[in-house]
């Protein structure tokens, strides 16, 4: 009895040693559910081999990181660190690997601030203690693992897939690098404020901001790759008017060849 109130007082005081400890399994387990997020809507081919040196280098890089450099600057080159493996070892395009890069981390910073909230106002606890105190912390990021998988099996469950990136040109594809630049660098702003003041703002507002800035911006993304479909329909609509004209050429050609090649045979008959 005595070792279940050690524990349970373990977990439910400020500590940051504990903290530490849990954070390096979870890691894991947050970059193999990511993996599956951005690989389903993606629709990135990804084997077993390639999961399992992605989730482990890319899981033991992070935790290094954290413990080596200071948060403010490990959440950086943590990024550089999943951008590069995801181009690398899963071998997909730049414009595929900077979305697979952002779309998890808006989904799992949105689920945190969202769950977050919903803790301060329930259970009448502090900013503060969520982020000391072991339970909490815990707790947040078992119903958010639970939330990405739940929204995993939807993705797979309805099929649904981002093919528009593989068919746009050079340029557009530098355009919509940029937005998401800027969009990613926009939404990691406003989480950081959001979580700032989560014990200020009211609730509704905390959600309507998330939830309009993170439409806006996957709205204009779309509505870029619409905009991008339809410049191709129009060149593939072109390239079939010049086929046909190609073609009405040649079967002239054909039908004067024919006109020619019958005078010519009606003539030689006529001289036999």
């Amino acid at each position: 009895m005595e070792i279940f109130q050690t524990i349970w007082t373990a977990l439910t005081t400020p500590n940051g040693e504990l903290i530490n400890i849990l954070a390096i399994p979870l890691t894991y387990l947050e970059a193999y559910l990511q993996l599956l997020i951005f690989s389903t809507a993606l629709n990135i081919s990804v084997d077993k081999k390639q999961k399992i040196i992605y989730v482990v280098l890319t899981s033991t890089l992070m935790v290094a990181c954290n413990f080596l450099f200071p948060k403010e600057y490990s959440v950086f080159i943590n990024m550089i660190f999943l951008f590069l493996s995801i181009l690398i070892i899963l071998k997909t395009t730049i414009l595929k690997a900077i979305i697979a890069l952002i779309l998890p981390s808006i989904i799992y910073a949105f689920l945190e601030s969202l769950i977050a909230k919903f803790m301060l106002l329930f259970f009448n606890i502090t900013r503060e203690q969520i982020t000391i105190i072991p339970l909490y912390r815990f707790s947040i990021a078992l119903l958010i693992f639970i939330m990405l998988y739940i929204i995993y099996r939807l993705l797979k469950h309805f099929k649904f897939t981002i093919n528009i990136l593989d068919n746009i040109d050079k340029k557009n594809k530098i355009i919509l690098i940029c937005n998401s630049i800027v969009g990613c660098v926009a939404i990691a702003t406003q989480f950081y404020l959001i979580g700032y003041y989560n014990e200020i703002l009211p609730f509704s507002i905390t959600i309507l901001s998330l939830v309009s800035l993170i439409t806006y911006f996957f709205i204009s993304i779309y509505s870029m790759s619409n905009a991008t479909q339809l410049q191709l329909t129009e060149q593939s609509l072109e390239e079939a008017q010049l086929y046909n004209k190609s073609l009405k050429i040649l079967h002239d050609n054909v039908r004067a060849f024919k006109h020619d090649f019958s005078n010519i045979v009606q003539a030689i008959g006529r001289i036999c």
